[in-house]
């Protein structure tokens, strides 16, 4: 029994040397198991990364325009509320109506018919229509939308119908039945234009971020 602890004690340095060889190599198989797995990944993660890297490059590219894209926008903007500033800040009905009227007894259109309808917002600026009704022959129904035309304050002929009478008329010229609507304007002091530009900036820096790449998986690449 002596003899065969004597033996095992005697050879235990190899025992322990042995073990120790067996677990390095385990540990240095699983090692080179680990890296073949990244050495395979590695063309697929740098192919990422380059695409990555090519938007980021776009991404850059877009940002170096931003500047000048800003100033066009704002210079578009501007001229907007300086047009803005040119309305009128307020529509009187009774200055507009009598404006119309005085211009259908200078031209013998007695039974003109101005209406106003309601104010309509449309960005920047406010638009309220009237409706115009009346009888005229048709040059000076073409004179009235002339002399609208010209006014200080600023309309738009939106439509116009013209209708023949069906009875029969005496006289040298055509009496024609119209029917037409024109807007005028005032600006909307409530109303602030946006360009944009900030919101379009952030959208692509928050896309930046998103695809930007991992930096864990470059270290692995590595």
């Amino acid at each position: 029994m002596k003899d065969l602890l004597s033996n095992i004690l005697s050879k235990l340095h190899l025992i322990i040397f042995l073990y120790g060889a067996w677990s390095f190599y385990t540990v240095y198989s699983d090692y080179e198991t680990q890296l073949a797995e990244i050495t395979q990944q590695r063309p697929a993660i740098e192919d990422e990364i380059k695409k990555a890297e090519q938007k980021l490059g776009q991404i850059d590219e877009f940002r170096k325009n931003v500047d000048q894209t800003k100033l066009r926008v704002n210079e578009v903007f501007g001229n907007i509320e300086k047009v803005q500033r040119q309305l009128p800040s307020e529509i009187n009905d009774i200055e507009v109506l009598d404006y119309l009227s005085k211009e259908g007894r200078s031209l013998n259109m007695p039974e003109l018919e101005p209406n106003p309808r309601e104010e309509q917002p449309l960005g920047f600026y406010i638009s309220k229509q009237y409706n115009i009704k009346g009888k005229a022959t048709f040059l000076q129904f073409v004179v009235f939308l002339e002399r609208i035309n010209g006014a200080e304050r600023l309309f738009n002929v939106k439509n116009f119908k013209i209708i023949t009478p069906v009875e029969a008329q005496k006289g040298r010229f055509q009496v024609v039945d119209f029917d037409t609507t024109i807007d005028t304007f005032k600006f909307n002091s409530s109303h602030k234009e946006s360009s944009g530009v900030d919101e379009i900036v952030s959208e692509i820096e928050g896309a930046a971020t998103e695809r930007k790449p991992r930096g864990r998986k470059r270290e692995a690449a590595e």
